[in-house]
């Protein structure tokens, strides 16, 4: 496509009349209520609080639970440890500085594997 240059330009111009005016001055939003502001922070608060202390309060119930399980449990299971512990060959615990781990209350040892507690002869 081939421009021609000698054809006559023709300028935009603004339409008859002018342009309409700019409204350039600030508009703010309708300001907002102290007492809304400090209503909805309060209700927010609220909920937050409750679902906290619901959740704290179950927390606390399984951990009753918990430990009243582990208390019915604990003696069994420090005997078999005892039992395992009086059938495997061991040293006069009271001349050596290997002393085999008591059961725990929280289960510290209940994942590593046995072997780890063997005395090495």
């Amino acid at each position: 496509m081939t421009i021609n240059y000698r054809q006559r330009w023709v300028q935009d111009l603004p339409p008859v009349g002018g342009y309409p005016k700019i409204h350039f001055g600030r508009r703010s939003p309708p300001p907002v209520s102290g007492y809304w502001m400090f209503g909805v922070t309060f209700a927010l608060m609220g909920v937050g609080h409750y679902i906290f202390l619901k959740d704290k309060i179950a927390r606390i119930a399984d951990e009753e639970e918990e430990n009243r399980r582990l208390t019915y449990i604990l003696p069994i299971i420090q005997a078999e440890n005892d039992i395992n512990f009086l059938a495997s060959p061991h040293k006069n615990v009271y001349h050596t500085r290997y002393m085999p781990p008591q059961t725990p209350h929280k289960r510290t040892y209940a994942a590593l594997p046995k072997r780890l507690f063997e005395e090495k002869h």
